[in-house]
């Protein structure tokens, strides 16, 4: 009876270790994702800011025309 306990405390260990291990590397993954993520929320961000600007100059450029 042992000897079947310490196979299965064995079996689970290693089982335990791979799971930590896949674990650790889907943290890996999931900081490089955050990373790629910051990034382009900052690039949406400007490029939002830059259709926001052609959008209003094309609106004055629009109304100037209207008024001539």
């Amino acid at each position: 009876m042992d000897r079947q306990a310490e196979q299965r405390r064995e079996f689970l260990y290693t089982n335990l270790s791979k799971q930590l291990t896949r674990l650790n590397q889907n943290f890996d993954t999931l900081g490089k994702n955050v990373t790629v993520m910051k990034e382009q929320a900052e690039l949406s961000q400007r490029l939002a800011i830059s259709h926001a600007s052609i959008f209003m100059a094309s609106k004055d450029v629009l109304l100037d025309k209207k008024d001539k």
